[in-house]
């Protein structure tokens, strides 16, 4: 909660001091008048010194208020949950997405013995570490625009402003860190003497064998995944900007550039509980599929 509690902190002295006071924006864009702006900046409490706020801030936290949007009056909480749904879904599809891939990738590129499948997997996991979100979701725009699917009437569209193809970028920017780590898990098993002897009872080159080399794997593997679960939550910013798709991320975007700071402010302190959330689940998996971790051991 310590995490949580600073990036929500410094959230809110970025947001004051470096793009000022969130009433120019209503009146660059004639939403108030100049004698309502003085009554407005009382109200939300401006008027006051930067601490002063922060503490009423704080506050405000603790009681889970989280303030009213700056231009629409309504309850950030509300505006949040009308958006969250649908970055929910494109979250846990770009999660799964990301687990099969990367498993994918790393079993691959680590355990086949056709060298041609081992160095394709080792280059996808390359690309899917390098390549930033929004240069994969544009590839993949103009790709689908030049096969025959993307020219089919409703199927592109359906595509591209459906969950199938944003939840694959999105889980194609994560796999790459998952199939690095099982690829590297894989190698290192390799010489570990439960694998000679268990390649000795027989079972060489089975999927048994294969669950023995990837089991001790899994504690990175969820760890990795909690931390790519965090990154998916921020990747739909972009995610949902590039494929035109509602949710949180396009709203974190719109209320910045307007300068709506409650709303931006909440959607940090969702993100922050998030992230917080995924590590406390990850911990509990890996205590789960790893018996030496408990009690210290």
């Amino acid at each position: 909660m310590l995490t949580a509690f600073v990036a929500v902190s410094l959230t809110f002295f970025a947001l004051r001091l470096g793009a000022g006071d969130p009433t120019d924006s209503l009146m660059a864009q004639n939403l108030v008048t100049p004698g309502q702006l003085a009554a407005l900046r009382a109200s939300l409490g401006l008027d006051q010194p930067l601490l002063v706020q922060y503490a009423s801030f704080v506050a405000g936290l603790a009681r889970l208020d989280l303030g009213v949007s700056l231009f629409t009056g309504r309850p950030v909480v509300r505006v949040i949950a009308e958006q969250l749904g649908p970055t929910l879904q494109l979250a846990a599809a770009g999660l799964m997405a990301a687990i099969v891939i990367g498993l994918a990738l790393g079993i691959l590129s680590a355990w086949s013995r056709n060298r041609l499948a081992a160095d394709g997997a080792r280059m996808m996991s390359g690309l899917a570490t390098g390549l930033p979100v929004a240069l994969t979701g544009i590839l993949a725009l103009l790709l689908l625009s030049a096969t025959p699917l993307g020219r089919l009437p409703g199927l592109g569209a359906g595509l591209t402003r459906g969950l199938l193809l944003p939840a694959l970028v999105l889980g194609f920017a994560s796999a790459g860190a998952i199939a690095r780590a099982v690829h590297t898990e894989l190698t290192r098993s390799r010489t570990e003497p439960y694998m000679t002897a268990a390649a000795a009872r027989g079972i060489q080159d089975s999927p048994r064998l294969l669950w023995h080399a990837l089991r001790p794997a899994l504690p990175l593997v969820i760890s990795l995944v909690a931390l790519q679960a965090a990154f998916l939550f921020a990747g739909t910013v972009v995610t949902e900007t590039v494929f035109s798709r509602p949710g949180i991320g396009r709203l974190l975007v719109s209320s910045i550039l307007q300068g709506d700071y409650p709303v931006a402010q909440g959607l940090v302190v969702l993100a922050a509980l998030i992230y917080t959330l995924s590590q406390v689940i990850a911990d509990l998996l890996a205590l789960a599929v790893d018996p030496r971790l408990r009690g210290g051991a």
